[in-house]
């Protein structure tokens, strides 16, 4: 059953969410322009590094292909382009997997160091 339409006046966004507007004295510290593009540069960096991991290991998994026995030619080519594909995948994901423990466990023993 579909929806009946308002008919009164929309209630005004700005009241609603006044509570989460910053007050002037509220307003956090300045953006810091290195943090920024050091954050960017890593974010490029980690696409790059996807994207290589991706071809290559959709390249490794062309070359060990399952030996199967096919009955029709469209899949084998579905299973061969499928085996690929999950090996890119793969390997994607490992790479990211260890980009992140790289760049997590230092941040974490920072925060530890910080606090203490």
């Amino acid at each position: 059953m579909p929806k009946r339409r308002r008919t009164g006046p929309l209630p005004d966004v700005f009241e609603t969410f006044a509570h989460r507007v910053d007050e002037a004295e509220e307003v956090g510290a300045p953006v810091d322009a290195a943090r920024v593009a050091k954050g960017a540069g890593i974010s490029l960096g980690l696409m790059v590094l996807a994207g290589m991991a991706f071809v290559l290991g959709f390249w490794a998994g062309t070359r060990n292909e399952p030996d199967l026995a096919y009955d029709h030619l469209i899949w084998e080519a579905v299973v061969k382009v499928g085996f690929a594909a999950l090996c890119g995948l793969l390997a994607t994901a490992v790479v990211l997997a260890l980009a992140t423990l790289a760049i997590g466990i230092p941040w974490v023993q920072r925060q530890r160091e910080r606090r203490r």
